[in-house]
């Protein structure tokens, strides 16, 4: 189980063809963040890597603001969001760095049924800040706080399947491949590969 969210999104402004509302959303620090290796033989266990852990182990403020626009086949958007970390460390003492993300989109209808996405993602992220209050191994470069973070630059390709007529309208299938466009890590870290995600949504 990882940290839960909750929030509300707001309504700023609506009109025909364009629209625009906030994210006010918090996350409640419901997943674990002192997991520790299991003891195999004379090994020490010890904590494992931050980014294995859970959650982040505080309470997070998440706003964002995002506009959405509509003309015939074609749909654009744009999105500032962000993770504001609202305490200073976790009961393991450490805390997760800030995040500010900026993406912008644009869709078009291919057909009723299909439409394909393009979408580009700038990340910003700091460094944890503080350290494990426990026995930590230090077995790489994962587990030091200073390599953590960093920009990121990434591109979005996207195809969408809808249902729009009999028992099944309103059921929808979305992919999206992320490709990493450029990197600039803090300290030393993997290079990034590319993701594939898929969600399922129905509306009604």
């Amino acid at each position: 189980v990882g940290d839960t969210l909750f929030g509300a999104l707001v309504d700023v402004w609506n009109q025909p063809g364009h629209e625009v509302h906030m994210g006010l959303m918090f996350s409640a620090p419901t997943g674990a963040v002192d997991l520790e290796f299991r003891r195999i033989a004379r090994t020490d266990g010890g904590l494992i890597h931050f980014g294995m852990q859970l959650g982040s182990g505080t309470w997070d403020f998440l706003p964002s603001v995002t506009y959405n626009g509509m003309y015939a086949d074609w749909s654009w958007g744009a999105q500032l969001s962000g993770t504001v970390r609202m305490q200073e460390e976790n009961r393991s003492g450490y805390r997760l760095g800030n995040i500010f993300q900026a993406t912008t989109w644009g869709n078009y209808n291919i057909t009723p049924w299909l439409s394909a996405s393009l979408r580009g993602v700038y990340t910003w992220q700091d460094s944890i800040h503080g350290d494990y209050n426990g026995f930590n191994a230090g077995a790489g470069p994962m587990d030091y706080p200073d390599n953590y973070g960093g920009s990121f630059w990434d591109v979005g390709f996207g195809l969408t399947a809808r249902v729009v007529k009999g028992d099944l309208v309103g059921n929808s299938v979305s992919f999206e491949w992320l490709q990493p466009a450029g990197d600039d890590f803090k300290g030393y870290q993997l290079a990034r590969d590319g993701a594939l995600s898929v969600a399922w949504n129905f509306s009604f």
